[in-house]
């Protein structure tokens, strides 16, 4: 079902479930302590995850986790090129897309976009700025309809920026552990 995520050694824990355990734990404590993911964590498991593709399923399991990775920068790459995303984060979905496959990291980036979009307004209800933020995105909408009503655009504060590799490192492990072992092959 997912590209490298199988049962081959049974009902425990296969290379590729162990380094997406690995990936999402260390990239979400690092997100969470330096507001960063870091290259030294993302880079060394795509290849790696690229070579076991290719050994262990050959060309086919190379393409599936190529695709798998083209998507992750697909599915988030937009959003780091209006800002909205950092290039770790990015780099984050594409590490989980080398191991898991196209299907996998579909459901990772849309689950990642829902728990991440959760956790930030229960990060600005609980900061208090969800308030200001309704008031101006309100009057900003307004202003498009009532051309005379002059309107400050709704600027994003820096400072309210939250670790969004902590929602994408959940939605993977949420989405492994979200199917059974004995459904998971060796191909997609």
């Amino acid at each position: 079902m997912f590209g490298l995520i199988n049962s081959q050694i049974g009902p425990s824990l296969g290379p590729s479930a162990f380094a997406i355990f690995l990936l999402a734990a260390v990239a979400s404590v690092t997100d969470v302590a330096r507001g960063r993911i870091y290259n030294w964590l993302t880079l060394p498991l795509m290849l790696a995850a690229l070579i076991f593709a290719t050994v262990t399923q050959g060309w086919s399991g190379l393409g599936h986790s190529l695709l798998g990775l083209a998507l992750g920068l697909l599915f988030y790459g937009w959003m780091f090129w209006l800002g909205v995303l950092g290039g770790g984060d990015i780099k984050l979905l594409m590490a989980f897309g080398a191991w898991g496959g196209a299907q996998y990291v579909g459901e990772v980036a849309l689950m990642g976009i829902l728990l991440g979009g959760v956790m930030s307004i229960l990060m600005l209800l609980f900061q208090g700025h969800l308030v200001n933020f309704g008031k101006k995105l309100y009057r900003f909408i307004l202003s498009l309809a009532v051309k005379e009503l002059e309107v400050e655009m709704v600027q994003v504060n820096r400072k309210l920026t939250m670790p969004f590799g902590v929602p994408i490192s959940v939605a993977a492990v949420w989405v492994l552990l979200g199917h059974p072992l004995e459904h998971w092959g060796p191909h997609l």
